[in-house]
């Protein structure tokens, strides 16, 4: 697919100038059509990562710094995903499809960039957890982290650390590096007791995940 600096512009959230100088400096891959520049979608993408640059995915231009406070704040009926039908090697089609993105929302981008870091390295964690996640940051037209929990209805075999198959996909896309963090934070703190573990092991019905997770939160910001 052919881009025009107007969209690679919108992509990179970057100006159209900062794209034209780029260009000019032949600092970005592009093409010469009918004395116009084009860009491929894939090589940016690529081009992007090398830099850890941030991509926009979405119709939205603006984005404001999400401080997570409580898992909770992100999660509701819509983040959970029973009984999924979902194998190796289509489980990150198939999981985006499940997702209510907004229309302008390209998904294409999102299973390239997941795919992409799957390549690196499995975020099969263990312990039937995987964590799978962009390598850069994604804007998908909100300010807050989107958070996604999966249960297959067969065990996924994604090349775990430690051998085990995975019971539980917990999807994750953030906007900053700082979301992230502190996404990552929250997440390994749940996942290191065992009542949290337990629930999503069991596929608990979404409301007693939730239920744990506040009760467990709530442990630990007495004993701050």
């Amino acid at each position: 697919m052919d881009l025009t600096i107007k969209d690679i512009s919108h992509l990179l959230i970057l100006s159209e100038k900062e794209i034209q100088l780029l260009v000019k400096k032949k600092e970005i891959p592009f093409q010469i059509l009918h004395e116009k520049v084009f860009f491929n979608k894939h090589q940016i993408i690529e081009w992007a990562l090398g830099r850890n640059l941030p991509i926009n995915v979405s119709g939205h231009m603006k984005l404001s710094e999400y401080h997570i406070k409580t898992l909770n704040t992100l999660l509701d009926k819509e983040s959970f995903h029973y009984g999924c039908a979902l194998s190796e090697s289509s489980y990150i089609e198939q999981m985006i499809s499940k997702i209510d993105f907004e229309k302008n929302v390209d998904r294409e981008i999102i299973i390239q960039l997941l795919k992409n870091r799957e390549t690196l390295m499995s975020t099969a964690i263990g312990n039937g957890i995987s964590l799978p996640h962009p390598r850069v940051p994604l804007m998908v037209g909100k300010n807050k982290p989107l958070i996604n929990f999966f249960f297959p209805k067969k065990h996924l075999d994604l090349k775990s650390t430690d051998g085990k198959p995975v019971h539980t996909l917990i999807l994750l896309i953030s906007q900053t590096i700082k979301q992230h963090l502190s996404l990552i934070a929250h997440l390994s703190f749940l996942l290191s007791k065992e009542t949290f573990r337990f629930a999503l092991e069991n596929r608990l019905n979404y409301q007693e995940i939730l239920d744990i997770i506040s009760k467990i939160e709530e442990t630990r910001d007495k004993e701050k």
